[in-house]
């Protein structure tokens, strides 16, 4: 029995003596763990989908059924009913499709939409639970989520993976512009009810979106993001040189270009509410990162909220701070993307 990708979810094959065996369904997620028994009959996999935490779950082959066998679902999920993303393409230049995945709330709409970037870049949108819950959080408050694999994406070959090689706010953004078009082909999202919100690489685009992108964004927020490639090449440790130079390009060379696509180049076009999350002790984006879009934007009267977190590197290793972290998030989006409280369901903490 084998497990691989396909198209962001994982799939199961088996065969007994050269002969495939049919398999129970799975729910569409992401298989990290599988255990066959000595005899066959049946396999125990670690499974985690858009819907639910990670759970240990059994294929019988015998019974030709799938079960969980753990439940680690918060309270919440189980008066609700989660949303399972559905995989859509949609067209980028040069005749290219960027794949995407594409959460719709309940009810007809139009629905605010977050626009959620992955981090990496060099890194894949799975259906996971994303965030802690944070997705399903935001999809009951009526809040859609728009999460692509654009230019510089794993999963997807070499060639789409180095397309953003020393392109930084290039290609991807560009991919990222055409997401947004797509989404205003859509009779049940809000076009100007539209957020933006990513992590590390995915904060640096996330900025650039805000400064770069002609659309009337709603919000915005950047966790631990980039807002000036020249610097953040220059602060890299000596042993990241090489990494740096083929990825971001190299500072003592392309000045000039990474000051071209750094956001904070751009501050004059972000005049969105800004949220802006960073750890105080940060080796991949120092915080001097997050201190120059918040200074800049502050001068002109941009409103910005700033979290710093000084017990915090890249990201969060503290639960509490992270479940403090996405609760603030999600009343910050709800604040800006939900126009009236009448319209609120009531909070749910799915954390």
């Amino acid at each position: 029995m084998s497990a691989f990708w396909h198209r962001t979810s994982s799939r199961l094959h088996a065969d007994r003596d050269g002969s495939p065996i049919a398999l129970p369904g799975i729910p569409p997620g992401v298989i990290s763990a599988l255990s066959l028994a000595p005899d066959a009959s049946f396999a125990v996999v670690l499974i985690n989908s858009a819907a639910r935490p990670a759970e240990i779950a059994v294929l019988d082959l015998a019974r030709h059924e799938f079960r969980y066998l753990t439940d680690t679902r918060p309270p919440a999920l189980h008066v609700i009913d989660p949303v399972a993303p559905e995989l859509i393409t949609y067209p980028a230049r040069d005749g290219r499709d960027v794949h995407a995945l594409l959460y719709r709330p309940d009810g007809p709409g139009p629905h605010p939409v977050l626009l959620s970037i992955h981090g990496g870049p060099e890194s894949q949108e799975r259906p996971l639970y994303a965030r802690s819950g944070l997705y399903q959080h935001l999809l009951h408050q009526g809040i859609a989520i728009l999460a692509p694999n654009f230019a510089g994406s794993t999963g997807y070959g070499t060639a789409h993976q180095k397309l953003i090689y020393c392109d930084w706010g290039g290609i991807d953004l560009d991919d990222l512009d055409h997401a947004v078009k797509y989404l205003h082909t859509l009779d049940w999202t809000d076009p100007n009810r539209l957020a933006v919100m990513g992590a590390s690489y995915g904060g640096f685009a996330a900025l650039s979106c805000l400064a770069r992108l002609p659309y009337p964004w709603a919000a915005g927020v950047s966790m631990c993001g980039p807002s000036n490639l020249l610097t953040l090449a220059k602060a890299s440790p000596p042993t990241w040189k090489t990494f740096v130079a083929t990825v971001l390009g190299a500072p003592d060379t392309r000045a000039e270009h990474l000051l071209a696509r750094s956001p904070v180049t751009h501050a004059d076009g972000i005049n969105a509410p800004l949220f802006v999350l960073q750890g105080a002790h940060d080796p991949r984006v120092p915080q001097a990162e997050s201190d120059q879009i918040v200074a800049q934007l502050r001068e002109r009267g941009v409103e910005v909220r700033y979290d710093i977190y000084p017990d915090e590197g890249h990201g969060f290793t503290n639960r509490a701070n992270e479940l403090t972290a996405y609760e603030a998030i999600s009343a910050f989006l709800h604040n800006h993307l939900i126009t009236t409280t009448a319209d609120r369901p009531e909070p749910l903490h799915v954390g």
